[in-house]
């Protein structure tokens, strides 16, 4: 049964992140994305409920703005990506994003659904 509250979509979205409390940070695009959440390709185990600082680039906004999210799952063994290096698919839940922010978000998702572009 499905427990997501938004719609989730592939899109291009480009994601600067810091784990807190790590030195991982970097800036990567997001697997999907949706109201709610990311999912990420983080190259470093970490834990749920860690922290997460992301400042998000939807294509349909000029300047990026800053969210504040937590782990909420990981896969439990590390991925080969395109370009030859590991990662980790990592559920990350926005905490903090703004409701001007998520709205853009949930704008951004819809826009793309419409166009026919809904692989999710």
């Amino acid at each position: 049964m499905e427990k997501r509250s938004f719609p989730r979509i592939k899109g291009e979205v480009s994601i600067v992140y810091k784990i807190m409390g790590s030195n991982e940070e970097g800036e990567i695009r997001a697997m999907d994305v949706s109201g709610g959440g990311v999912r990420l390709p983080i190259k470093e185990k970490v834990k749920p409920e860690t922290l997460v600082e992301l400042n998000i680039s939807l294509p349909s906004q000029e300047a990026p703005f800053y969210g504040l999210a937590k782990v909420v799952w990981q896969s439990p063994t590390a991925v080969k990506g395109k370009n030859g290096k590991n990662y980790f698919e990592t559920g990350i839940k926005f905490i903090r994003v703004g409701l001007h922010n998520r709205r853009q978000i949930v704008r951004y998702i819809n826009s793309l659904i419409k166009e026919g572009n809904n692989n999710a």
